[in-house]
């Protein structure tokens, strides 16, 4: 007895890892498209009530359809679906769903970083670490990405939209249990499909036991399309640069020159723009000029070429890229047969087609994610830099580690917003090794970071122990390397205690270009204590220099000078001192006084001289003595006088005591 659910010789079969004729079509629908994920959807049938699904989910399983001359047509897919819908007479019926290894990339999600890659090369990578097998065929070089993130989407969408921002689309080849996918961007990437280059034109079904596929509804379609495209973005390092990317369609309908800008184009140079405002008109423009058709076609495929031939409009026949295939296969009966749809099968397809020298891209429908706010970040260095407390290149941008990255990957160049950018002016803060920075995101684009604050953690605490010094503010930095120092500017605000504190670890230089005016203790009121300047140089030496100009020091009251050691004063030209009332110079050892000219000294009234020991006086020429009364000479012991010639006295002479011979 032949077994009505055996397979080998039917239009339609199916290998399931179930077993050969473990499951039978009852019917077949499949979905196809360039740059779509496949969906193949199966009725099948069986004697077994109760299929044990785990056998076949996440595995392939392959659909053959024989009905026409030419080579089988194939489609393969990974079961990912499976349902039991009841009894069809002494049948158990059954719905399976295949989709490609591609969509096992929407079942996982993830958040990484590539550096320094091009787009297809990530592509390449994700799809080798999914098991997904692919062939490229593309055309073009994509730039290479400084920094690439994927964040908090699937695979799926990550790789998808890499291939829509590229002009990179795909489509799937099937075999008998495999199906391939290809990565494409240019119409030579496409080839004839073998065994049905050719597919000819119908106007009525065919009708037959074996028969050659055919189309027989053909529709040619125009459409209306945005004609013109123009992307700008900026480039910090070229910032008088105007990044403008144009691309214009060569359509000359009404309207056609109606543009679509958008900025960010998200590139770094003009030619990159050009480049992506072409994928997008190319997009644009592949709505228009389709030709949709309706057949018994099955080995036409999404990404397959086929020439139309016998249509009685000669410009139609020429050769086309298929963009889009429905098929849809039924069965009603179980019986074996020869080659070609038996009684009771069906097979119907319909298709969608462009030129095939017209330029296709996929549209950008894979939305890029977006960073809702900001996110902090831990400064790391450069590999290579072990031992750096401070890593940064010459445009002040610095690397951080994200929370999120579990692959321990740096994140790009990230530029540090200031207080202020001016040209070589501004605030520099640079942020420093194992820091928490604030990161924003330009747009939201995770592509685009850009750091914008810092925030202390439980590790990094603030430099001001907290509540306790709650109105204090300030700057404190940390000598570098090493730690262990600081400088720091510091506000205490508390009510009494108002203070401006300024440290220097080491050296403290300021320069004034003009005046610089201090005023201390205009506003003192007591008890706050009396106002005072206070300078304490612990250790090395005090220099003042007025390289032009006066110095002038007034004192209201006392002014106390001590010195340790030695003092020197020199003055260049004159020197004047004004006392209001007494002056006293107490000389410890010795005191000598070089007058270079004339000395002359006025006393308002009485002039002592006290020496404590000898006094000589040396006079270079003559010694005059004028009083305005009487000169009185008084000596402990006797009076010498020693003349080179004689002693002379005018006038009387009056001598008390007694008189000497000489």
């Amino acid at each position: 007895m032949t077994d009505e659910l055996a397979q080998d010789e039917r239009v339609a079969s199916l290998q399931t890892p179930l077993g050969r004729n473990k499951l039978a079509i009852a019917r077949f629908e499949a979905h196809e498209a360039l740059s779509e994920l496949f969906e193949f959807r199966i009725d099948a049938l069986s004697r077994d009530p109760d299929i044990d699904f785990d056998k076949a989910l996440g595995r392939s399983c392959c659909v053959t359809i024989a009905a026409y001359a030419g080579p089988k047509r194939h489609f393969d897919g990974v079961l990912v679906e499976a349902q039991a819908l009841g009894m069809v007479h002494d049948l158990y019926s059954y719905r399976l769903v295949l989709r490609p290894s591609l969509w096992l990339l929407s079942r996982t999600a993830n958040c990484r970083i590539w550096h320094d890659m091009t787009a297809l090369a990530i592509i390449k990578e994700v799809l080798g670490q999914r098991g997904v097998q692919y062939k490229t065929a593309t055309t073009r070089e994509c730039r290479k990405r400084e920094y690439c993130v994927q964040y908090r989407e699937t695979d799926l969408a990550f790789v998808s939209r890499l291939m829509e921002e590229e002009g990179i689309y795909y489509f799937f080849q099937h075999g008998d249990g495999e199906h391939t996918l290809n990565l494409a961007d240019a119409p030579s990437s496409h080839k004839p499909i073998p065994g049905h280059a050719r597919v000819p034109f119908s106007k009525v079904a065919a009708s037959g036991h074996v028969r050659e596929e055919a189309l027989f509804d053909w529709t040619s379609e125009r459409r209306f399309r945005t004609g013109k495209f123009e992307l700008r973005d900026y480039n910090f390092k070229t910032p008088g640069n105007k990044l403008i990317g144009p691309a214009k369609a060569s359509a000359r309908y009404a309207k056609s020159d109606l543009e679509v800008y958008d900025y960010p184009g998200k590139y770094d140079q003009e030619s990159e723009g050009k480049r992506y405002a072409e994928i997008r008109r190319d997009a644009e423009q592949a709505f228009d000029k389709r030709r949709y058709a309706s057949g018994e076609a099955p080995s036409l495929f999404p990404g397959g070429c086929f020439t139309l031939a016998d249509h009685p409009r000669s410009s139609e026949n020429k050769s086309f890229l298929v963009l889009r295939a429905r098929h849809t296969f039924s069965a009603q009966t179980f019986r074996s047969g020869g080659a070609g749809l038996g009684s009771g099968e069906n097979y119907r397809g319909d298709y969608e087609m462009l030129p095939a020298d017209q330029q296709f891209h996929a549209p950008m429908v894979t939305p890029k994610p977006i960073v809702h706010g900001p996110q902090t970040a831990r400064v790391v260095a450069r590999p290579g830099t072990s031992g750096e407390e401070i890593d940064v290149d010459d445009h002040g941008r610095i690397r951080v580690r994200f929370h999120w990255d579990r692959d321990d990957k740096r994140s790009c160049w990230l530029r540090v917003a200031q207080m202020w950018a001016g040209s070589r002016w501004g605030g520099q803060f640079i942020p420093r090794i194992d820091m928490e920075v604030v990161v924003e995101f330009l747009e939201g684009d995770p592509d685009r970071p850009l750091v914008v604050g810092s925030v202390y953690n439980a590790d990094n605490r603030y430099p001001w122990t907290l509540p306790a010094n709650k109105t204090q503010s300030g700057v404190k930095t940390d000598s570098s390397k090493g730690h262990n120092g600081h400088n720091q500017v510091r506000f205490e605000d508390k009510k009494g205690s108002e203070e401006i504190n300024v440290r220097a670890e080491k050296d403290l230089n300021t320069e004034i270009l003009h005046a610089e005016t201090r005023k201390i203790g205009e506003r003192f009121q007591p008890p706050m204590g009396s106002p005072s300047r206070e300078t304490t140089l612990l250790m090395g030496d005090d220099k003042l220099t007025v390289a032009s100009g006066h110095r002038q020091a007034t004192i209201a009251m006392n002014d106390t000078l001590t010195v340790g050691m030695n003092r020197q004063d020199t003055v260049g030209l004159n020197r004047s001192a004004s006392i209001g009332v007494s002056d006293s110079v107490i000389v410890g050892a010795s005191q000598s006084v070089t007058v270079g000219a004339a000395q002359s000294t006025t006393v308002g009234a009485a002039q002592s001289t006290t020496v404590g020991a000898a006094q000589t006086d040396t006079v270079g020429a003559v010694v005059t003595v004028t009083a305005g009364g009487v000169v009185s000479i008084t000596a402990g012991g006797a009076i010498m006088l020693t003349a080179g010639g004689g002693v002379h006295v005018n006038g009387v002479l009056f001598v008390h005591g007694a008189i000497i011979p000489l």
